[in-house]
């Protein structure tokens, strides 16, 4: 290398002071790297803490060393075929091109060299364009060949031996460990609740919920649940949807398209509908000033009410569910 740039100092000078820049930048950013992982491991309460920090530091130090080295490398290949071009020397592919051009022609394309495509080069000529008899791409037939060793075990092991499992097995499998999951995150997460798991609300959360009746469901129901010319009356024990906590909760987070009533689950959480929901039923019986005459059927503890079922309310309005 060294006798080649003897015919280009200029750009071999400038490869040993691109080399010792690179020592002193790495000198320079080990020092930094202690810098940044002692803190790191002092701030840290426990030595897994610690010994991740210190991790992370050395990995970034490998990574920018590597940039820098990769770098350098570039320059000096690109100075090294300078110097061989000015003293009239081919540059023959070296270090990383060379190793990729091997392994390119041994296992990706497998193509002839140019000075042997006489031996493969076919008879066919379409308008000028001659056609080389190159082997498949290794990567091609290897991959080929996997594939009908992998279709020959499936084979096997799902059509005559029947030891895996179909593929209705392994939905109902995963079904059934979804549904364990969904449990677990019910059991571990009291706010999150649907139609299925709801419950009535302790006195703080038909507070909480009143506050949001308060701001949301006046205009329609009034301030007390008495109901006026747009929702109904919520105090009495006709329901047009049912008046158990689930279909009160159902009917809140699906709304009632059809008579105007907006699906609140889009803008509550679920939580915040079960308080609201237990506050609607914490009305039963408030008996308030102007309440609006009962609709729908009425609502007994114990019996299920199927809410397509229910009759239609004989006033034609855009009168919102309950």
């Amino acid at each position: 290398m060294i006798n080649h740039l003897t015919h280009y100092p200029k750009q071999f000078k400038t490869s040993l002071v691109m080399r010792n820049r690179y020592i002193i930048r790495l000198f320079i950013l080990a020092i930094a790297v202690l810098f940044f992982t002692n803190p790191v491991a002092a701030q840290s309460t426990s030595a897994g803490g610690s010994m991740k920090g210190f991790l992370y530091g050395i990995l970034a130090f490998l990574l920018l060393a590597i940039t820098y080295a990769v770098h350098f490398v570039i320059q000096n290949n690109k100075y090294q075929k300078e110097a061989n071009i000015k003293a009239g020397k081919p540059n023959a592919p070296t270090g990383l091109a060379k190793w990729w051009k091997e392994m390119d022609a041994r296992f990706f394309t497998k193509a002839a060299p140019l000075e042997k495509e006489q031996d493969v080069l076919l008879d066919h000529n379409y308008d000028g364009i001659k056609e080389l008899d190159n082997a498949l791409p290794p990567w091609w037939k290897w991959g080929f060949y996997i594939t009908i060793v992998l279709g020959v075990i499936y084979m096997f092991r799902f059509h005559v031996w029947n030891t895996g499992p179909t593929p209705l097995e392994e939905y109902n499998k995963e079904m059934m460990v979804a549904e364990v999951q969904l449990e677990n995150f019910r059991k571990n997460n009291s706010e999150s609740v649907d139609e299925k798991t709801v419950k009535m609300a302790d006195a703080k959360g038909i507070e909480a919920g009143k506050a949001i009746f308060t701001k949301t469901c006046t205009p329609c129901h009034g301030v007390n649940g008495e109901g006026n010319a747009v929702g109904p009356n919520l105090t009495d024990k006709y329901w047009l949807h049912g008046g158990a906590i689930s279909n009160v909760f159902r009917t809140i987070n699906l709304g009632v398209p059809d008579k105007g009533m907006q699906a609140w689950g889009k803008s509550y959480s679920s939580g915040e509908i079960k308080n609201l929901a237990s506050f609607v039923l914490s009305l039963q019986g408030s008996k308030p000033a102007n309440a609006k005459a009962p609709q729908g059927n009425e609502y007994i503890p114990g019996i299920k009410t199927d809410s397509s079922t229910v009759k239609k309310d004989s006033v034609v309005t855009t009168v919102q569910g309950k």
